[in-house]
């Protein structure tokens, strides 16, 4: 998918207003390494709000620390991974050190999740109806007939055919696309105040990618919504705002527009080259050169460093995050409009 701001949904959009639903602050996720002197860090510091209405983009290659941004937000860090510094906030309650009880409250009734792998996130053994009849039981104060026309409702709102007969089905039984619906029914079916949609379209082909990011502008145009994606296409489709990352940090951050039209990092810089794009007219796509760091590379400097063309002696300190004209960048070289004029 081409990356253009003509012809974008909503491409001249501003981030939303309203008040701020999710808070996330200095947040830090480590594993541990036996036998080296460090731990790895997956995420890294890392801070942002959500606000209501709102639709902020994480972004970046895998390994970027997305996925594990997101997995803390719902308590589930993979063992022996665990959030060691930093907190996060949902409205006015701090939910990151909650009791595994009270954890299980906020997923799915204030935090749902849509996974890469629906597979993943949808149990094989046990029919489409009773994972989403459980969900509800689990959440809501109804009878189990209840929970079965609601589970009924949430599989036709997403567009499932004989969405009744499919209550008795299996996972398996469904094409990925039918399965990513059950997945965002799931999601949506005890009405989350924050949605987490996690590579949601990735494992689809190019038509039923393109059915399933129109189902989440239909049914989550007015939600707020934290969408994971390496595919600034994708990003340019459903959100307001964009936060792109890198080696576990925040490297750049503003509105979907000013990040398109004007990166300053970088890395930004080279995702949007790397865009396929289908205009003879425009410049061949350009690789990122090198591989991001893996766990094993101990990083002091700016992590990019080693696969930037504008490194200098200076990147071998870390740079902060801090205002660059007018967004936030990690970089001690942004790409800054007046330069890019010259």
């Amino acid at each position: 998918m081409s990356v253009v701001t003509e012809g974008t949904a909503d491409a001249a959009r501003t981030a939303a207003s309203g008040e701020t639903i999710l808070s996330v602050n200095d947040l830090v996720v480590e594993f541990p390494r036996p036998g080296q002197p460090t731990d790895f860090r997956a995420v890294n510091g890392v801070s942002f709000d959500l606000r209501q209405g709102e639709t902020l983009g994480l972004v970046g290659e895998s390994g970027s620390g997305k996925s594990m941004t997101a997995l803390s937000l719902l308590g589930i860090v993979p063992a022996p991974g665990k959030i060691i510094e930093g907190s996060i906030n949902l409205r006015d309650r701090r939910i990151d050190n909650l009791p595994v009880n009270e954890l299980r409250k906020v997923r799915g009734n204030d935090i749902g999740m849509v996974f890469q792998d629906p597979m993943t996130g949808l149990n094989p053994v046990r029919s489409i109806g009773s994972q989403l009849t459980e969900s509800v039981l689990r959440h809501q104060d109804v009878s189990k007939q209840e929970a079965i026309e609601l589970a009924f409702h949430a599989l036709d709102d997403v567009g499932i055919p004989s969405a009744r007969e499919r209550l008795e089905g299996f996972p398996h039984e469904l094409s990925g696309g039918l399965r990513q619906r059950v997945m965002i029914a799931l999601a949506l079916i005890n009405h989350p105040e924050v949605i987490i949609a996690d590579e949601a379209t990735t494992a689809l082909d190019a038509t039923i990618q393109a059915q399933i990011l129109d189902l989440l502008r239909e049914r989550l145009s007015s939600a707020t919504m934290i969408l994971i994606t390496h595919d600034m296409g994708v990003a340019a489709e459903i959100c307001d705002r964009i936060m792109v990352m890198y080696a576990g940090r925040i490297v750049e951050t503003g509105t979907i527009e000013e990040v398109l039209t004007s990166p300053r990092h970088p890395y930004t810089v080279g995702l949007l080259s790397a865009v396929p794009k289908f205009d003879i007219r425009r410049p061949k796509l350009v690789p990122i050169p090198g591989i991001p760091p893996t766990a094993e590379d101990i990083v002091r400097g700016c992590p990019f460093a080693p696969r930037c063309r504008f490194a200098e002696t200076d990147c071998d300190q870390r740079p902060p995050l801090e205002y660059a004209e007018d967004r936030l960048v990690a970089c001690w070289h942004p790409r800054l409009a007046s330069e890019r004029k010259k």
